[in-house]
């Protein structure tokens, strides 16, 4: 059933539970000339059967040789995957009349996005996200991208899917450790948004086997961030906020090699960390609620062991930053964010060492 939809931009965004057949059908993929599918192997497992039989009430039939199964993991979001579905989609007569649908989390949506944003100079793409994080994040919007060995995201366009469907019925399969990491990109978007929507995210149980009941708050959250790339879809100014977290947890991820932490327990991270220097430069609210809603639903893990000057200097890669400057996206308070470029070196450090000071009290008193 359907629960909500909208249009932004050529997009249109589809919310319900087991709602694949019905969203579906008002994207009419029977016009297209081909359908193209890629996923990976255990999502499509839980979910491709559900799909395709989907397609078919719509009139379209999903063949083997039309689908591609992606290796796991943020270290196969790279040119050499993206190169490589490429001469598969021309290996079978792809052509721009063509759809190129997406069944995954946010790696496979990245990355099968920015193939379909360039093979023949762009095709049509239709997106079904099956994590949390992907649902409240990577699928709206049409940031598209490959990492490089020097940082996450640094190739990519700005190509939004025809049609994304946020289907709360997949979440059921996700080990709760997906959940969790999701659940820190709903966080973000309370933040953004002010102190009804900060409040009630911090209420949203993780541990639920009814995500259907949490539609109605997670699709408030899913509005938030296409509200905001309404107003700016190429990410020239105000889309920045919705990298807060964002300049952290991107450094740290490339500081673990991709290996200790999913993106949203970054994010999360990253959270409370710009909370901190938001009070290094003035800010007097207190973020209650934040360090309990985040610390809990992150890995075990040893802040104290992080080189904390090298991972300073891996948020100079970030992408928002202008003439060498790092733009940091900082919190006041819920509703009241700023983009603020130039912070001092030593305000950074300071926060820095608080953070880890409390995240390793706090990690190992829950443990």
């Amino acid at each position: 059933m359907l629960y909500d939809q909208f249009e932004l931009h050529q997009s249109r965004i589809f919310l319900g539970s087991d709602c694949f057949a019905e969203a579906l059908a008002r994207c009419e993929p029977s016009a297209y000339s081909r359908c193209f599918f890629i996923s990976q192997e255990q999502v499509w497992g839980f979910h491709g059967q559900a799909l395709a039989e989907a397609f078919a009430a719509s009139g379209v039939t999903v063949s083997e040789d039309h689908l591609y199964f992606m290796p796991d993991g943020e270290q196969f979001k790279s040119l050499a995957t993206f190169e490589a579905i490429q001469q598969w989609l021309v290996d079978r007569g792809a052509d721009r009349r063509s759809l190129l649908v997406v069944l995954g989390g946010g790696v496979v949506g990245d990355l099968a996005g920015f193939v379909a944003a360039t093979y023949m100079r762009g095709m049509a793409w239709l997106y079904v996200p099956t994590t949390l994080l992907a649902q409240q994040d990577a699928s709206i919007g049409g940031k598209t991208a490959v990492n490089l060995p020097q940082g996450k995201n640094l190739v990519g366009q700005f190509w939004e899917p025809r049609a994304v469907i946020v289907d709360s019925a997949v979440l059921g399969t996700l080990p709760q450790r997906q959940i969790n990491a999701g659940y820190m990109e709903f966080l973000k978007h309370g933040m953004l948004q002010g102190e009804a929507l900060y409040q009630d995210a911090l209420a949203v149980p993780t541990a639920t086997d009814d995500w259907a009941a949490q539609m109605p708050v997670l699709a408030r959250g899913v509005r938030v961030k296409a509200d905001v790339v309404a107003q700016d879809p190429h990410e020239k100014n105000q889309r920045r906020l919705l990298n807060l977290g964002h300049t952290l947890a991107h450094a740290l991820e490339s500081y673990t090699e991709y290996r200790q932490f999913l993106h949203g327990e970054a994010v999360g991270i990253g959270l409370l960390y710009v909370a901190m220097v938001a009070r290094r430069l003035g800010s007097t609210y207190a973020w209650p609620g934040l360090m309990e809603a985040v610390v809990p639903r992150l890995p075990a893990c040893d802040p104290a062991n992080w080189d904390q000057t090298r991972l300073l200097d891996l948020t100079r890669r970030d992408k928002k930053g202008v003439g060498g400057k790092i733009a940091w996206i900082i919190p006041h308070r819920p509703g009241d964010v700023e983009i603020i470029t130039g912070i001092d070196r030593a305000v950074l450090a300071a926060s820095l060492e608080e953070l880890v000071a409390v995240l390793g009290d706090r990690v190992a008193a829950v443990r």
